[in-house]
């Protein structure tokens, strides 16, 4: 069966590790592939606002899968084609588990991100503190009183004070059922999202509103938080530099990310691409 629809990971993957730039090689192969009738789709945990300008350089992209699957949007029109978030009192609840951990809670709502401006102002000037400030859209003066009632993507948390603690946290947040946690304990970031919405839950109401079939799906990543979408995917590759899980999941493992792995996977799968 050919390949109709390419899904691309952001950090680690689509993106050199400067986190910002697209290696030219990955540019020429999807552009190549979109020319032979392939969707070119970014999957990623990013909001909708910290991805668009991979999509600007790419100049392929019609359709982003943001906030770890939890909004599916048609980047021509703006429209969001499927939501799958947190409740106000989930959002809730959440915040309050990690409150006592004293981690810089983000939270994503309509594709931005909102933070505490208080708990932004009191970080140290850490390399990796300055490397995250340009993620926030909205630094705001009370989370709740801004966002009230409303839906939310996601709730990512930064700087747990160590690892014990991130388990500690893992653990309640999941004893509370309908969550889909993720941790990275090498970077002490927390992503917490609705269960139901995950990478292949986004893609798949995408491909479904698409017609396409996930056996006509490519799926490139490197993170644990690709997995799903590895298992649900036709095709899979990983980078070089991915996590253990994510290279033995995935049904090929290419160069790594700094390298052009992406254009290397889907340079390996090019004479299937764009078949009926």
């Amino acid at each position: 069966m050919g390949i109709r629809l390419i899904a691309v990971d952001l950090d680690g993957t689509l993106l050199a590790s400067d986190s910002a730039t697209v290696p030219e090689e990955n540019i020429r192969a999807l552009r190549r592939a979109a020319e032979k009738g392939a969707e070119i789709v970014l999957a990623s945990g990013r909001s909708l606002a910290m991805m668009r300008d991979a999509a600007e350089q790419l100049g392929c992209v019609n359709y982003a899968v943001s906030s770890l699957g939890a909004a599916v949007t048609d980047l021509r029109t703006g429209r969001q084609l499927a939501v799958q978030g947190l409740t106000p009192e989930q959002r809730r609840a959440i915040i309050a588990v990690l409150a006592p951990y004293e981690p810089l809670i983000e939270v994503y709502c309509d594709n931005r991100i909102y933070v505490e401006r208080e708990e932004l102002e009191r970080r140290p000037p850490e390399s990796d503190f300055d490397f995250l400030r340009f993620r926030y859209d909205d630094r705001v003066d009370g989370l709740d009183a801004v966002l009230g009632e409303r839906t939310v993507e996601k709730v990512d948390a930064d700087f747990f004070p160590d690892t014990a603690a991130l388990e500690d946290v893992r653990v309640k947040l999941e004893a509370m059922g309908g969550l889909h946690v993720l941790t990275y304990p090498r970077h002490l970031h927390m992503e917490v999202s609705d269960a139901g919405a995950t990478k292949s839950s986004g893609m798949q109401a995408l491909c479904g509103y698409l017609g396409i079939a996930a056996e006509e799906v490519l799926a490139l990543g490197d993170s644990d938080n690709d997995l799903d979408l590895f298992a649900w995917a036709g095709s899979s590759a990983a980078m070089a530099n991915g996590s253990p899980l994510a290279r033995q999941a995935a049904d090929m493992v290419t160069v790594s990310n700094d390298e052009g792995g992406v254009a290397r996977g889907v340079e390996a799968l090019m004479d299937r691409i764009g078949d009926s």
